[in-house]
């Protein structure tokens, strides 16, 4: 076995050499990719404490609404399983962000519901 076994974290850590999602993305490369990386984490999370809040309505029972209503149930299932693939790489960077995108998601919600929400 010729391959090099990269030694993983069990601590919580700063720094950008962290694999997020994806086998050495962003690790090894740009500053801006590692941005990038650390915006989508914010996004994930800010749909996903969106998409868990959010209720959903009940379909029709015709075959297109159906299939519709899968659909974005397996679009917001999949969201929120993201959340915890990122936790898992103990960077302290990314579990801010993440912390972040809920915040923002959370009072996203508080405030359409209290402003724009009919009465």
């Amino acid at each position: 076995m010729n391959e090099e076994l990269k030694q993983k974290h069990t601590g919580l850590w700063f720094g950008e050499d962290v694999d997020i999602l994806f086998n050495d993305w962003p690790a090894g490369h740009s500053k801006f990719l590692f941005s990038f990386a650390i915006f989508l984490v914010f996004t994930i999370s800010l749909f996903a404490h969106i998409y868990a809040m959010t209720p959903l309505s009940t379909p029709k029972m015709d075959p297109k609404s159906l299939l519709r209503h899968a659909a974005i149930h397996a679009f917001r299932t999949f969201i929120i399983y993201l959340v915890p693939l990122c936790v898992i790489t103990f960077n302290l960077d990314v579990l801010i962000t993440l912390l972040l995108g809920q915040l923002t998601g959370f009072l996203a919600l508080t405030f359409y519901a209290q402003y724009h929400q009919p009465r």
